[in-house]
């Protein structure tokens, strides 16, 4: 009786495997995709949102939010290369690949591409969107500092959006600031939510909350 129930669990966590790795695509990059069911199932064009992490986004990040893109219908993707300690233009070239490939095989509306970056790849972020404006519409950054701002072209944007989060003792909090009433100063719109706590990522809520914003708001 005990081999054929450790038979019977060893199924189930080859069979939610299997299901895992079809929601989830794994490029030859190590790039990761997920559509979510409803929109794989019309052919509607949706919002997307690129993924980057400070240490390279892999699969189990974008799992961690397929319920993101499950309730606001938007595609979820990430670029696995770019990280921290590497050269930002570098980061940007792989960034761009990775976007190259989200457009051409998903049903992407490509008026409706936004990033989302923590710390140094929140500043990657900010840097994608001033260095391709007509590519990325927008931003959710969290403890990002100024140090992409001399990219911005602010004539280049058009109901640009963005949605910053910083804490109350974030080493970037006054950066955040300085963000914030920059866009604000170049019509560009946004929000600055600053939560209690040190220099942090945050909590998955707390990103389905930002996206939420840019969907209402795009």
């Amino acid at each position: 009786m005990g081999k054929k129930i450790f038979a019977v669990i060893i199924l189930l966590i080859t069979l939610s495997v299997s299901v895992f790795a079809k929601n989830i695509y794994v490029d030859p990059d190590t790039d990761c995709f997920y559509v979510p069911q409803k929109v794989a199932n019309s052919n509607k064009l949706v919002p997307a949102l690129l993924y980057l992490s400070c240490t390279g986004a892999v699969k189990s990040d974008l799992d961690s939010l397929k319920f993101i893109g499950d309730s606001l219908d938007w595609i979820l993707f990430s670029c696995h290369k770019t990280r921290n300690h590497r050269d930002p233009m570098q980061n940007d070239l792989d960034i761009m690949k990775t976007y190259k490939k989200a457009i051409k095989k998903y049903q992407i509306d490509t008026t409706k591409v936004f990033v989302y970056g923590f710390s140094g790849q929140g500043v990657q972020a900010l840097q994608a969107m001033f260095m391709h404006p007509t590519k990325f519409k927008g931003v959710h950054t969290v403890c990002a500092h100024t140090g992409a701002m001399s990219f911005a072209k602010w004539s280049t944007f058009n109901g640009h959006l963005a949605y910053l989060i910083s804490r109350e003792k974030d080493w970037n909090l006054n950066e955040n600031i300085l963000i914030d009433q920059a866009f604000l100063y170049h019509g560009v719109r946004d929000t600055l939510v600053i939560t209690p706590g040190e220099h942090g990522i945050g909590d998955k809520y707390e990103i389905w909350q930002a996206i939420k914003w840019l969907k209402t708001n795009s």
